[in-house]
């Protein structure tokens, strides 16, 4: 009596809630309609006609708008809601005042329409049919009792109580099966309810009686799980297909194997995710895939945190066929949709190269591992071009790029170290940010793809400042590392300004010159560098700065005579620094002979500019 009392009081509070959130939809609608009535008087008193016959259901509006947030079409929508006993006058209406919601919306609010929040859906769900769900909960608890009860009175023997408990469950399936020809959500319900009646029951029999073996017992729980995946498939449930995923996922916990096999467990996982991609294929629901995937990267925990097995090796194998089951049912899904957005797409390619990853890295042996992220990275990057080549999604190209170069960096590290590694990063870079401009002639991804220059300008940080290094002479690592990132940065530049050129790009200008910018640094730290290795140290600063005022003043004229802003502004910043170095440092340390014959041939040249500057009048 007690219980019952608590679930009356809940489903009051519940509906007061339902009540409360319904008032504030129908006051938000009635602001939208009155707004829309001062933009255009003259439609006023049609739209109030069908705001009053449509908001006459508002539980109707909220499940069409709700239904259209899960993705479903109209036909669908009015095939289910006629089947539920709504007559079809009022779901036409119901239509036809959320197109004229939405297109005045479209045409006199910036903010994009939204659809009801998770609370909203939470409320709508549990309001839906909320009789059924009561008597669900009610029965499951009187049968809970009537076991308990007819246990304790030994009215019933092991295998009867066993029996009875699948029995409930597939009679809970056959009624769903039945009703959800009619009541797709009255049906879901009884087929939830009936595959978890069976998983209960048999993880019981497991582990009270031992009546099932672990794979029996696995087997009963696949097959209820089974059933249900079928019929979210027929049906296009995709609430169903998701409950089948998670059930099927928890069957091995419920199984109480003694001596729990690794390669029956992913063997099992392997056939569950084989299912999943099934449904993925004949429903197009990409996002089945991420579960999938995240539900495969728990139960691999226990390896990637370090767990020895002597199973590891054919574990990795099972990793691999994972993955790569994942690419290309997740490849073939992007063919299909063409062009649609979707984050889950995103978040699965992503999601895959990281599983991958981490396997390789934690699992593989080191001698194999560079060469295993090697393969891996040349799948991912050539699918992911074919992909963009048949679908023009630049960003699943992007996201399956960088996966491959994570693990191409992954590849290099544990192959090389110290300034080597510095210098192959420096080399891949670029090849990298010149080859995905040639794939995908896109200025704005290679102006993103050259941030990855990052990595090997921080690694090659500390050679800028190795003064202990440049007192034995030139050559050392230091130096190798410094032309490298030289070259690098001044081929890339002259690269992209080549081509912007040819196309005319602004982009490609501003990239290449950038570019070519930093290479220029490189080569003034280069030179002073070698500088003060074979000349003395006032020598030394006299020359470098000499040729930083001749590069500057010529880079600064050449901008002035063509208009380019970017270089007479290079130009004009070399200068300024050479000035203020002379101000502010070297006046100070050179010698006195130094500082004049500095001082002197830097005010000379600047001197210059004004003849050279000047165009005769």
């Amino acid at each position: 009596m007690e219980l019952f009392l608590v679930v009356v009081v809940a489903i009051i509070i519940i509906q007061l809630f339902w009540l409360r959130t319904r008032v504030l939809n129908l006051e938000k609608q009635l602001r939208q309609v009155a707004e829309g009535a001062v933009r255009s008087p003259s439609a006023a008193v049609g739209d109030a006609d069908a705001f009053m016959a449509a908001t006459a259901h508002p539980e109707l509006l909220l499940y069409i708008k709700d239904q259209f947030a899960r993705g479903a079409v109209r036909s669908e929508v009015e095939a289910s809601l006629v089947g539920s006993g709504w007559a079809a006058n009022d779901v036409a209406t119901a239509f036809s005042y959320l197109a004229t919601v939405r297109s005045r919306s479209l045409a006199h609010v910036d903010a994009p329409p939204t659809g009801p929040d998770a609370a909203e859906r939470f409320f709508l769900w549990l309001r839906d049919d909320w009789l059924l769900k009561l008597g669900a909960l009610l029965l499951l608890i009187a049968l809970g009792w009537f076991t308990t009860y007819a246990f304790m009175k030994d009215w019933i023997g092991d295998a009867g109580r066993i029996s009875i408990g699948l029995l409930v469950g597939a009679a809970f399936l056959v009624v769903g099966a039945w009703r959800i020809t009619a009541h797709r959500h009255q049906g879901g319900v009884f087929l939830v309810v009936g595959s978890t009646t069976i998983l209960l029951t048999t993880f019981a029999a497991r582990t009270l009686y031992d009546i099932f073996t672990p794979v029996s017992a696995l087997a009963i729980m696949f097959l209820a799980t089974a059933f249900v995946a079928t019929m979210s498939v027929r049906y296009r449930s995709q609430v169903l297909a998701y409950v089948s995923l998670v059930l099927a996922a928890l069957a091995p916990l419920l199984t109480s194997s003694a001596e729990p096999s690794f390669v029956s467990l992913f063997a099992y996982l392997f056939v569950v995710v084989l299912g999943t991609l099934g449904v993925v294929v004949m429903t197009g629901q990409r996002g089945l895939v991420v579960a999938a995937l995240g539900i495969i990267f728990m139960y691999s925990l226990p390896h990637l945190g370090g767990y020895n097995s002597p199973d590891t090796p054919t574990l990795l194998l099972f990793a691999f066929g994972f993955a790569a089951l994942f690419f290309l049912i997740h490849s073939a899904g992007l063919l299909r949709a063409g062009d649609k957005e979707g984050s889950a797409d995103l978040v699965a390619a992503a999601g895959n190269g990281l599983f991958l990853i981490c396997w390789i890295m934690a699992v593989a042996p080191a001698v194999w591992q560079s060469l295993l992220l090697s393969a891996w990275m040349v799948l991912f990057l050539v699918g992911a071009f074919l992909v963009y080549r048949h679908t023009g999604r630049r960003e699943i190209f992007y996201v399956y790029s960088g996966v491959g170069l994570v693990m191409l960096a992954a590849a290099t590290a544990a192959e090389l170290s110290g300034p080597a590694l510095v210098i192959a990063y420096t080399i891949q870079v670029a090849v990298v940010v010149i080859v995905s401009y040639l794939l995908l002639r896109s200025a704005e991804g290679a102006e993103r793809t050259s941030l990855l220059f990052t990595v090997p300008v921080l690694l090659g940080m500390p050679s800028l400042g190795a003064t202990a290094a440049w007192r034995g002479g030139v050559v050392h690592d230091d130096f190798f590392i410094l032309v490298v990132l030289t070259c690098a940065f001044i081929l890339t530049g002259t690269f992209f300004l080549a081509r912007a050129r040819e196309t005319g790009e602004v982009v490609l200008e501003r990239l290449g010159g950038v570019l070519a910018i930093i290479g220029s640094l490189y080569v003034y730290v280069l030179l002073w560098r070698v500088l003060h290795v074979v000349l003395p140290s006032s020598l030394a600063v006299m020359t470098a700065l000499v040729m930083y005022t001749v590069v500057g003043i010529t880079a600064y004229l050449s901008g002035l005579s063509t208009n380019k802003k970017l270089i007479k502004l290079y130009g004009g910043a070399l200068v300024c620094f050479v000035v203020l170095r002379l101000l502010l440092v070297d006046v100070w340390h050179m010698e006195m002979a130094g500082r004049i014959i500095t001082f002197a041939i830097v005010g000379v040249l600047l001197m210059s500019t004004a003849f050279l500057g000047k165009r005769k009048q």
